[in-house]
């Protein structure tokens, strides 16, 4: 057998859900919500809602080119969703139309606030660890 494959998870231990990222943030606690939505972006990689949420999260700290980056790879990520239903509408319902207005609206915020190449760089699925 090759390839990665994840395990499943231990019993009793519930599968990350696209929505998890922004359950139960408390402002004074931000880096445990990112902490928290950094593992969700690495379980969905491919889902562009975690993607949307940590950029709020990201923006809330005041991290706007890290906020940025996970809003165009969110965009990038809805984008291909959007191809795979139109090509082969039995993958699943179309995008949420909700989360695609949400992304535009922080793509749109990112292209006034940064210099778009630079935003639209590669974001890691898991952050690196702050330099000291």
């Amino acid at each position: 057998m090759g390839g990665c494959v994840s395990a499943p998870p231990e019993p009793g231990q519930r599968v990350a859900a696209p929505g998890d990222c922004l359950r139960k943030v408390q402002i004074d606690e931000l880096d445990a919500a990112l902490q928290r939505c950094n593992a969700v972006v690495t379980a969905l990689p491919d889902d562009p809602q975690p993607r949307n949420d940590r950029s709020l999260l990201y923006s809330l700290t005041g991290n706007n080119a890290a906020a940025c980056r996970d809003s165009f790879k969110a965009a990038e990520l809805l984008e291909q969703q959007r191809k795979a239903h139109r090509s082969d509408p039995k993958q699943g319902p179309p995008p949420d139309r909700v989360l695609a207005d949400e992304i535009s609206l922080r793509q749109r915020s990112c292209e006034r606030l940064t210099n778009r190449p630079a935003a639209a760089a590669p974001s890691p699925v898991t952050p690196a660890a702050p330099k000291p």
